[in-house]
């Protein structure tokens, strides 16, 4: 997968790196993995794998991570396999 673009809050999923992309770079953290989609937000980014997992990684100010956590989490996504959703409302929340 290639990426390029605004990495301040490493919704690129390319590492530590912030700065910007200003061409298209490889993504290795999938390479080999079966990347299914992505779907980019602003300052986010979610990924599906074929085997179900989801990784996120980005800025996370409202929780649009799902790791539980509140605040920017910048480098590699983190993963996670989600079943039904719960119940609960929610606000800023990324869509795949």
């Amino acid at each position: 997968m290639l990426c390029w673009g605004n990495a301040r809050d490493g919704q690129l999923g390319i590492g530590a790196e912030r700065n910007p992309a200003f061409e298209p770079r490889n993504c290795r953290v999938f390479s080999g993995r079966g990347l299914k989609e992505a779907a980019c937000g602003g300052q986010h980014t979610l990924f599906l794998l074929h085997d179900g997992s989801v990784y996120a990684c980005g800025a996370n100010s409202c929780g649009q991570l799902g790791h539980g956590r509140d605040g920017s989490s910048p480098g590699k996504p983190r993963g996670g396999r989600f079943g039904p959703a719960a119940s609960a409302p929610a606000e800023m929340l990324p869509c795949l």
